[in-house]
């Protein structure tokens, strides 16, 4: 990685607050650092050179067997998934080193908002989730709310792929909704480039169980976290202190929307759930091809507060872990990690299922992310193409904020941490849960496990 990439992400993490309640006013966002423009390569990049680097890189790095490429690909995009080993792998994936770097610094050029259908059969749109410093978020838009149609387009159209997708600030979009309460609004909003938050939520709870003698009342922390990203270090630091500041017993991690980042940044945050029990423990372990066995690598877990967001919690009995199908990589690899160690209780979807990793590769004003290595636990477990299946099944309840505690999958977790089972939950709770969940909107598709 360039070092002014990273000198970047550094100044960008000093700005950064920490993640604030669920119900928490709008805070004024973080200050956009804009990032220098790259220089053109000076040789190197005709279609031909292009290609021929490309694929020396993947027969030496890949992680599968490279294919032998389609002479007649129309992009280099084409030409790289030619070479990829189909269809094991449904993880590799080419973006622009331009939205790489604007990921890296944590910010994205859009309006912020992802969309999924809420029901079955895939007649009503609603807004799934909304970054909180994001254009959508500052013009109203909400988590719940229905969309009626963007930019004059129907849902079904939205769904399809009607909207092109939005690189540059400045670009109108209307939107045509009906909140909760019925009723209809305009929105009128132009992309921009806004910060990300990786911890747009935290909440404390009190819930009361059967004790010996009687009962108890035990005090849950609750944590939404969107991205393992570095440049939400401090955010996930900040969370983590003020679950030992409030005593927390329980913690409920929210990782229904995470869909990857870091391998260290997974480790960090099993590192301080774990706490002691974790020490001198393998975190993961790291498996490259058989040309790069010397990369091989078993990763500890880190006790030691000097070298994590912030001190390890405590005698935590467990974690509950809120999942989707969404859910996917680093998110995975925390919950692998931990499995040997302590309880983990998943509340919502099968996970995505991805046990690999990427190094990316920047060439030509294009990073290609092609899976470098797998990943197992500690106890060599891994393989877990199919997902994580959960204990409580609970579908989505998109009519609640995240960090609301009667929002279906928290209040699942939140019952399951008073009775101990997923036994007692209501039947609406679990309508639909196993529906294979559709979002639309600005996803990133990259939001796998990095190196």
């Amino acid at each position: 990685m360039h070092l002014w990439i990273l000198a970047l992400a550094c100044a960008l993490l000093v700005g950064c607050g920490g993640g604030g309640g669920g119900n928490s006013a709008p805070v004024e966002p973080p200050p956009v650092v804009q990032p220098e423009p790259q220089p053109e390569a000076p040789a190197g990049c005709s279609v031909a050179e292009q290609r021929q680097s490309l694929r020396s890189a993947m027969e030496n790095d890949y992680f599968w067997p490279t294919q032998a490429g389609d002479a007649g690909a129309a992009t280099m995009d084409a030409y790289f998934q030619s070479l990829l080993f189909k269809p094991t792998d449904r993880y590799s994936y080419s973006e622009s080193s331009a939205n790489d770097v604007l990921l890296i610094l944590g910010q994205r050029v859009g309006y912020g908002y992802t969309l999924a259908w809420a029901d079955a059969a895939g007649t009503v749109l609603k807004v799934r989730n909304v970054e909180p410093h994001s254009p959508v978020a500052l013009a109203g838009l909400r988590r719940g709310d229905t969309v009626l149609a963007i930019d004059g387009q129907s849902p079904a159209q939205v769904a399809a792929g009607s909207l092109a997708p939005v690189s540059t600030p400045g670009v109108p979009r209307e939107f045509v909704l009906r909140d909760a309460a019925g009723q209809e609004r305009r929105l009128a909003v132009s992309s921009a480039q806004f910060p990300l938050s990786t911890v747009p939520a935290t909440a404390t709870f009190s819930v009361t169980r059967p004790a010996p003698g009687g009962s108890e009342t035990v005090k849950v922390g609750y944590i939404v976290y969107q991205q393992f990203m570095v440049y939400g270090y401090i955010e996930l630091g900040d969370a983590i202190r003020s679950m030992a500041a409030a005593g927390v017993q329980e913690l409920v991690l929210d990782l229904r929307y995470n869909n990857g980042g870091s391998v260290n940044l997974s480790r960090d945050l099993a590192s301080m759930v774990g706490g002691t029990r974790v020490a001198g423990q393998v975190f993961a372990q790291l498996r490259y091809n058989a040309r790069n066995v010397a990369s091989n690598y078993d990763m500890p877990f880190i006790t030691l507060p000097a070298g994590l967001p912030a001190p390890p919690l405590q005698g935590l009995p467990r974690v509950l872990v809120i999942t989707s199908g969404a859910t996917a990589s680093a998110s995975e690899l925390f919950i692998n990690g931990l499995k040997p160690l302590m309880p983990v209780v998943l509340v919502g979807q099968t996970t995505y299922g991805k046990p690999y990793g990427f190094v990316a590769r920047e060439s030509c004003g294009t990073s290609y992310n092609a899976v470098k290595f797998e990943t197992f636990n500690g106890q060599g477990l891994g393989r877990y193409t199919a997902g994580f299946a959960p204990d409580c099944e609970v579908a989505d309840d998109l009519d609640r904020q995240l960090g609301d505690p009667l929002e279906a999958r928290t209040r699942a977790a939140l019952d399951y941490i008073a009775t101990g089972s997923c036994a007692a939950l209501p039947r609406s709770l679990v309508q639909g849960a196993t529906r294979p969940p559709q979002a639309f909107g600005e996803t990133w598709s990259g939001g796998m496990l990095r190196d």
